[in-house]
């Protein structure tokens, strides 16, 4: 197979510990540890601890090639999704092929903070959610630069930044859409009615490949 085609690849994604000043930074704080109570600290390694065993990270991704380009817009070859957008066609001006992806942590977290938050364990519920979500990112950034830019430099391309739906001029309506590109199903991932991710603890983007 060659290293670029345009059909889903799953990839299993390492575990990611969060360290404690990206929690307190999720939750409104400076991140130091002095702005920290000892309690706060030992929810947080509770809390990491309860994670480990809940969190289970899966990325997909799908490479197309450009056909064209006009104002705003990016066609694809042997697909009929267009990238309606022209801070994002700025981003990928130089690139192809482009590439989709999306990652999840899974439903546990989400599901375990409902629970917390119902028995009364506010603080511990909220706590697990930062968790949750810092490791999502954690997980779409691992993806993005470890994994697509090896993939990337192998064929001899370098990698964009990477830009998600409901930024800027790109809607989040298009998360059915990327859903469909990536085979999003294969990893546990659908979207609602009102085009939100489901496991909320996701991330989908879009990136470039750019000739060296």
């Amino acid at each position: 197979m060659s290293v670029i085609d345009d059909q889903p690849r799953v990839v299993q994604l390492p575990p990611i510990r969060i360290p404690f000043r990206s929690v307190l930074r999720r939750l409104g704080s400076s991140g130091e540890r002095r702005d920290a109570n000892p309690e706060m600290e030992r929810i947080y390694r509770d809390e990491s601890e309860r994670a480990d065993s809940l969190i289970h990270p899966q990325g997909v991704y799908r490479l197309l090639k450009v056909s064209s380009r006009e104002s705003g817009l990016i066609h694809f070859l042997n697909h009929p999704f267009v990238i309606r957008s022209r801070q994002v066609q700025k981003m990928l001006r130089k690139s192809d092929p482009v590439c989709f992806f999306m990652v999840t942590i899974g439903p546990q977290v989400e599901e375990t903070v409902r629970r917390l938050f119902d028995e009364g364990e506010m603080v511990s519920s909220i706590v697990l959610d930062a968790i949750g979500s810092e490791t999502a990112d954690a997980v779409a950034d691992h993806l993005h630069r470890v994994v697509l830019k090896a993939s990337a430099e192998k064929a001899g391309y370098t990698i964009t930044p990477r830009y998600s739906p409901g930024y800027g001029d790109w809607p989040v309506t298009v998360q059915g859409e990327l859903l469909e590109i990536c085979k999003g199903e294969s990893i546990g991932i659908s979207v609602n009615a009102s085009s939100f991710m489901v496991p909320r603890k996701s991330v989908s983007a879009v990136l470039g490949w750019m000739k060296k």
